[in-house]
């Protein structure tokens, strides 16, 4: 099969349908294999998930949803999100896959790029046997929200999401520090100390970036270094992406004006799609950035 290739189908999917799209995909779907079915649960459900699940079932798959801790808020709001959304009631069940703090992730080389040396999933991604992107497109004038966006940011764990969007670790505002060692107290890697002046700082080689001292300071003291322009974070969550890929069988559906699109590569759906709507080039950075690493 042509990895390249690119399917569709109505978005009112019978089971027949479904499983012949995930087949045209290449999905593995062995029976008794895992299938990490990636959606986002701050939005509603697609109405094509509930029928994907069952084709997955029908197939003797084992299937849930996962979605990520938020880069900044609280990650169990996340996981509150999925009943309010419908994800109950899809036929499979919600997963948080870093953890109820957003810290059980999992350490993987990035090769082939130019930006990461490494990239941080929730682990329980990385525990299945492939994984079933499932986006609702978005765009809006801060950005292109498709396949890439949803594996390299979505699926990364707090300290991921942090390593992508900034250019490094927290920062101490010591100005408004009040000395309260709530930081200090709430980290588990002895990245947050106190100085000899009663101030708090991050020590950087030990700060794994999960934010919790961000959202535990009072007075908002602690907060990232943003730093960095927005074709860098584009490139950096695409490198994500690759490096996700790269760990497990894949295949991506996206969801955009009733049509499912469906390949086995997130590069050429996102592609296909931002030219058919005139995406600026501004907004398909780690489309581009992707594209230039395979050609060389």
């Amino acid at each position: 099969m042509d990895n390249m290739q690119l399917f569709s189908a109505p978005g009112n999917l019978d089971v027949d349908g479904a499983l012949k799209l995930l087949e045209a995909v290449g999905l593995p779907m062995e029976s008794g294999s895992v299938i990490a079915v990636k959606v986002d649960f701050t939005k509603p459900c697609p109405p094509c998930l509930p029928v994907i699940c069952d084709a997955l079932r029908e197939k003797g798959c084992l299937a849930f949803l996962a979605d990520t801790a938020p880069g900044y808020g609280d990650a169990l709001k996340s996981l509150w999100y999925a009943p309010a959304n419908g994800y109950d009631r899809a036929g499979a069940p919600c997963v948080l896959a870093d953890g109820v703090k957003g810290t059980d992730y999992e350490l993987i080389p990035a090769k082939g790029v130019k930006l990461l040396r490494s990239a941080k999933f929730g682990r329980a991604i990385l525990d299945a046997d492939a994984i079933l992107s499932v986006t609702e497109l978005m765009v809006d004038e801060s950005g292109y929200y498709g396949v890439i966006y949803d594996l390299g940011f979505g699926c990364a764990s707090r300290a991921g999401k942090t390593e992508v969007q900034t250019s490094g670790k927290p920062v101490v505002d010591q100005s408004k520090c009040i000395g309260c060692k709530q930081c200090t107290t709430v980290c588990e890697h002895g990245g947050a100390r106190m100085e000899e002046n009663g101030k708090a700082t991050i020590f950087p080689p030990k700060c794994s970036g999960c934010s919790r001292c961000m959202r535990i300071c009072p007075t908002g003291a602690i907060h990232p270094n943003f730093d960095v322009t927005d074709a860098s974070v584009q490139s950096k969550i695409a490198e994500y992406a690759k490096a996700l890929c790269d760990m497990r069988p894949h295949a991506h559906l996206m969801m955009a004006a009733g049509t499912i699109y469906a390949c086995a590569d997130p590069v050429q759906l996102d592609k296909v799609c931002a030219e058919a709507l005139g995406i600026p080039s501004s907004l398909t950075a780690g489309i581009e950035h992707l594209i230039s690493l395979r050609e060389g």
